[in-house]
């Protein structure tokens, strides 16, 4: 039966493993880098994706961030994958020249034994994935939230994941792979975390401990509970203040890792689940003053790389990790972060969309973003 099976996905991949891959030169965030990057979400299977493709290349961002549920995407092994959505968004992201993370989830059945996931079957999926949108696909999130039982699938276990992680990447190396492995997806303890969650803290200890200064260019964290005020220093006892970010370098520190970048890979505003105080950030004027606040204070970091803060279009219903608010609204209006995060990137990079003057807030979308 296993022989069956590795036979299976080695015949699934082989036509697609010897073509070579390219990149896009002068990313953004990534080793080797000085530049912040800005990135966001597009969500293949909400609403308005060609439009949340294009205002990704009107806002000039340096990266787009893309959801993929592998269990939902190849339920069987010997099955064709499903990806008429995300080819979709992919080749309008390549139009623009936009450099794409996929944040890889929900490992299928078949990819999982009483080891952990398989690291031969995720090293052949990633280079499928990396060779059907070579120069599009740069990195990839490889499950995040991996200190906790939603995210890795079955109960945390930091040396399992940095077994798992190293494998992977040196599947990818011998096959020749350029795309970068992004690695844990920390989430700090949250309202619903399951009691055998780990503290982001301590998993990411564990991950040192297993030797993770050599094996991990790029940490990625998601911050989906926030609560209060950007500059809110954090604390032990309460890790749903944005700085929690502060506390994530000072392990790095800690472990002599100086040269390790920081990516916060997801972020939603506060919006009173935490605090009832926090409700006002539900006013969108308010929400993108606070964002404004929250990316200046990141992109002062040296050691950060990337953050991507804002869903492009309206995510769909079924994931509840994202907020339900995006730069294109349901009224297919531009929310008012939109002008502030123009304005944002110009400083940073004053060649980004010089050729595109900035929209006033709320402003009707035109016409021709709205073709299907």
């Amino acid at each position: 039966m296993k022989n069956f099976l590795r036979s299976g996905i080695a015949v699934l991949f082989l036509l697609l493993l010897v073509i070579p891959t390219t990149t896009i030169s002068a990313i953004r965030g990534v080793p080797g880098s000085p530049d912040f990057g800005y990135g966001a979400w597009l969500h293949p299977h909400g609403s308005q994706v060609e439009t949340a493709s294009q205002v990704a290349g009107d806002l000039k961002l340096d990266w787009v961030a893309l959801p993929l549920d592998w269990a939902t995407a190849m339920p069987q092994h010997d099955s064709a994958p499903d990806m008429v959505a995300l080819d979709a968004a992919m080749h309008s992201l390549k139009a623009r020249q936009v450099a794409v993370m996929i944040s890889l989830t929900n490992p299928p059945a078949w990819a999982r034994s009483e080891a952990g996931i398989n690291p031969f079957y995720t090293a052949q999926w990633l280079a499928w994935l990396s060779n059907r949108y070579p120069s599009t696909l740069q990195a990839v999130e490889l499950f995040p939230a991996a200190n906790t039982l939603h995210g890795w699938g079955a109960t945390p276990n930091p040396q399992q994941y940095a077994a798992f992680f190293q494998q992977v990447q040196a599947a990818l190396k011998e096959k020749g792979s350029r795309i970068y492995l992004v690695a844990a997806g920390l989430q700090p303890s949250g309202v619903n975390s399951n009691p055998v969650d780990w503290n982001d803290l301590e998993f990411l200890q564990q991950l040192y401990a297993a030797g993770a200064k050599e094996w991990m260019p790029l940490l990625s964290l998601q911050m989906p509970l926030l609560s209060g005020d950007p500059v809110r220093p954090p604390s032990a006892a309460d890790r749903h203040a944005l700085r929690h970010y502060e506390q994530v370098r000072q392990v790095m520190l800690d472990n002599g890792h100086t040269n390790g970048i920081l990516w916060i890979t997801l972020i939603n505003p506060p919006n009173g689940t935490i605090k009832a105080d926090d409700q006002h950030l539900l006013n969108g004027v308010e929400q993108a003053e606070w964002q404004k606040q929250a990316l200046i204070q990141m992109r002062s970091q040296l050691y950060m790389g990337v953050v991507f803060i804002q869903n492009l279009n309206p995510p769909s219903s079924e994931n509840p990790l994202f907020a339900q608010t995006s730069l294109i609204t349901s009224q297919q209006t531009f929310h008012p972060f939109y002008s502030v995060l123009q304005a944002l990137i110009q400083q940073t990079n004053p060649h980004a969309g010089m050729d595109r003057p900035g929209r006033p807030k709320s402003a009707p979308i035109p016409k021709c973003l709205n073709k299907k």
